[in-house]
């Protein structure tokens, strides 16, 4: 399957819980001008199941905060569609279905965290005794039961905290977290990490962006890759579980070596000094290491690793463009 084609169900149940078709939406378009104006996304396809959590991974610009406001129905598609539970992003039925997490938070400053939870639950509908639990359960889960303080003095982190208490009051099926982890410490990063989890398990989908590569690799196997508004790569790192990347180090000769290879292995990366191969089997390494001994390649180092999703990333944006593909 290619990726901007309509997809399959990538991870989870069975009927999916978000799927994008087609999706685009432009920016700057004036009826008096011809311009086509700025395709911030163009022809996003993607279906995701319950139960997982989702990195939503590009570069700067990529359009991972504009597909989640359109996830969250605070804008319109210019093209195609995107729903949540089967209902349209903008219908009540969908939005009843998620929690929205903003990448910037921001809130009315004189109230407190309690009265910006209560308020909320007052625009969700929710029971006056619901509202009232859930609130406390919540500055308590988000370690923010002693800010009793109006929110214009909070720093970075707590509004994060915040902003996450909101994306929870209803408890939702669904959430959209755009870069969760900003302005948390290490600790708070490890908290975030632990509830999300348990989220998960707890049966939530969370679609998440994030610059924290790392942290994504803890929480997910599963990965949506956006480009200058385009999906790139949907990975499902546990169907590859066993592809494994041979780095051989070489006194010269790297790209003759990658040349050599390619006819039976796929070629990652390689330069003068290094060939970076994938292999799927341990079996493999014996081979590939024959194989370049035979045609006179100098070794300095063979280096059997997996590959992480920075690899991934470094690999498809290093040199500031990426093309389309899909990860088996």
């Amino acid at each position: 399957m290619t990726a901007n084609t309509k997809a399959e169900t990538l991870w989870g149940g069975e009927a999916p819980v978000i799927e994008a078709d087609g999706l685009g939406k432009v920016y700057n378009v004036s009826r008096f001008s011809r311009s086509e104006g700025l395709w911030a996304l163009r022809n996003v396809s993607f279906q995701i199941g319950s139960g997982r959590i989702v990195g939503l991974v590009g570069p700067n610009g990529a359009g991972k905060t504009t597909l989640m406001t359109l996830a969250a129905g605070i804008v319109r598609p210019a093209e195609g569609h995107i729903c949540i539970c089967g209902n349209p992003s903008r219908s009540i039925e969908a939005q009843r279905s998620l929690g929205y997490m903003p990448e910037q938070p921001a809130f009315l400053g004189l109230y407190t965290p309690k009265a910006v939870l209560r308020y909320h639950g007052a625009l969700l509908g929710l029971s006056r005794n619901r509202i009232r639990s859930e609130t406390d359960k919540l500055l308590c889960q988000l370690e923010l039961e002693r800010a009793d303080r109006p929110t214009y003095g909070f720093s970075q982190g707590m509004k994060q905290r915040l902003s996450l208490a909101m994306a929870l009051m209803g408890d939702p099926e669904i959430l959209l977290l755009d870069e969760p982890s900003n302005g948390l410490d290490p600790i708070a990063i490890v908290k975030l990490r632990e509830l999300l989890m348990a989220l998960c398990a707890a049966g939530k989908t969370i679609l998440i962006s994030s610059h924290r590569l790392g942290e994504l690799d803890r929480l997910t196997e599963h990965f949506i890759f956006l480009n200058q508004g385009r999906v790139v790569r949907i990975d499902d790192t546990t169907a590859s579980s066993n592809k494994k990347l041979l780095r051989i180090g070489l006194l010269a000769g790297g790209r003759e070596l990658a040349d050599m290879l390619a006819a039976r292995f796929s070629v990652l990366d390689s330069s003068d000094t290094l060939a970076i191969v994938a292999v799927g089997d341990v079996h493999d390494i014996p081979t590939v290491v024959r194989k370049a001994v035979q045609a006179g390649f100098a070794i300095t180092e063979v280096t059997l690793q997996k590959e992480d999703i920075e690899d991934v990333f470094v690999r498809l944006y290093k040199d500031g463009d990426a093309s389309c593909e899909h990860a088996s």
